[in-house]
């Protein structure tokens, strides 16, 4: 094996190896996909190769910006500006298949600019074993937790879908199909903290991720289920998780012990930087702002007529919207740390997009009623209190 110290030296060219293997595997399958056009079982087999392809890009991209030193929130600007500029210069046809991929190269050359760094904060403790460590970008995630977030991630793909089908080719559609690879990305962190929260080695998510996705992903592919079924299958298949049992302590619990017993082994960030929070009145003001933010945005939208002047307005508004609700997101997290339910931020968010969503989607309400119905469902997180929730239900110790 080589030495890690070894590897974080070489980390820059090994990201631009993999860029570029990436983009020579992906060539190769657009040669294929046109030399046999009317092989539904060869494109279906290349579609899903072409899946897992991205999912190994991810990754090494979250190695490429770790060994930078560079702060987590940094791989999604990264990832977005890549996937907008290539998939937009693409639909656009400025560019063909083999340019696309050239490019996709060519722009992430300048990663090769952040040298490698070593992680000077240290990684965040693991409960109940000192000196043992997990990924401070996530957190391990408990069984009927993970379970519930199966259900919601299952409703958005749904919603998703529905909407994409109604968009029609443009700049919509591509906006959809990239929400569905981001609620993806979330599916494989949260599988990540299901292995931790079990207490098994963290590589076990890649295969798991990696068959799952062929199981479903492949006989929807081949015809021989349809879409609803292939979604009753990401529910269905993963329900047996429920059965690996949790082996670490709460989240909340761990930092508390670390901060009374062991303040010292947490990373100094965490202790000279104070969490922020955010109290109820000033979380349904930035809610009732955000959702009228989001109305003035949806009513400027399409104003434009045609043309490369819309598709570009469009996009401003469109980014503007992705703006809002990751500040959005941000209140939400500073809220629910506020309350002592941090760990179940992601749970609120992805209630409420579902909820107020998937009406929207099937036409059962408008855009302005869904915006309410987002608006309403964060009502219980105004009137949360401190202990109010955690200490009935979530006691020290019990799984997160």
């Amino acid at each position: 094996m080589f030495d890690s110290a070894l590897f974080k030296q070489v980390g820059r060219l090994t990201f631009l190896l993999s860029t570029a293997f990436v983009a020579v595997v992906c060539g190769g399958a657009l040669f294929l996909l046109e030399a046999h056009p009317d092989s539904e079982r060869l494109g279906a087999g290349v579609r899903l190769g072409l899946v897992l392809l991205g999912v190994f890009w991810v990754r090494s991209l979250e190695s490429r910006l770790a060994d930078a030193g560079l702060p987590r929130w940094c791989f999604w600007p990264y990832f977005l500006a890549v996937l907008a500029a290539c998939g937009g210069a693409h639909v656009r046809g400025m560019l063909d298949g083999l340019e696309t991929l050239a490019f996709f190269v060519a722009v992430q050359i300048p990663t090769v600019l952040f040298p490698s760094k070593p992680m000077s904060d240290g990684p965040m403790l693991k409960a109940g074993a000192p000196g043992e460590a997990y990924p401070e970008y996530n957190r391990p995630v408990g069984r009927f937790q993970f379970l519930l977030r199966v259900l919601l991630i299952a409703a958005l793909f749904d919603a998703l879908l529905q909407l994409a089908r109604g968009a029609g080719p443009g700049l919509a559609l591509w906006e959809m199909r990239i929400g569905i690879v981001l609620f993806a990305l979330v599916w494989i962190y949260s599988v990540e903290g299901r292995v931790m929260d079990a207490g098994l080695p963290r590589w076990i998510s890649i295969p798991y991720c990696l068959i799952l996705s062929g199981a479903i992903v492949l006989p929807h592919l081949l015809k021989l289920i349809n879409l609803d079924v292939a979604l009753a299958l990401f529910v269905v298949l993963q329900f047996p998780t429920v059965f690996f049992r949790s082996r670490t302590v709460s989240v909340g619990q761990t930092s508390m012990d670390a901060g009374e017993g062991d303040a010292s082994k947490l990373p100094s960030r965490q202790k000279n930087k104070p969490a922020a929070s955010l109290d109820s009145i000033e979380f349904a003001v930035y809610t009732l702002l955000i959702a009228g933010l989001w109305y003035v945005l949806h009513l400027l939208r399409g104003d434009a007529g045609f043309g490369v002047l819309a598709w570009g307005l469009d996009s401003v508004l469109d980014g503007g919207a992705f703006f809002l609700g990751i500040l959005w997101t941000i209140c939400v997290r500073r809220r629910l740390r506020d309350a002592g339910l941090l760990s179940w931020a992601l749970d609120f968010c992805l209630i409420v997009f579902s909820v107020s969503l998937l009406p929207f989607a099937f036409r059962v309400i408008n855009f302005p009623q869904a915006l309410l119905v987002f608006a309403a469902l964060q009502i219980p997180a105004v009137l949360v209190r401190r202990g109010s929730i955690s200490e009935k239900f979530f006691p020290a110790g019990a799984e997160s």
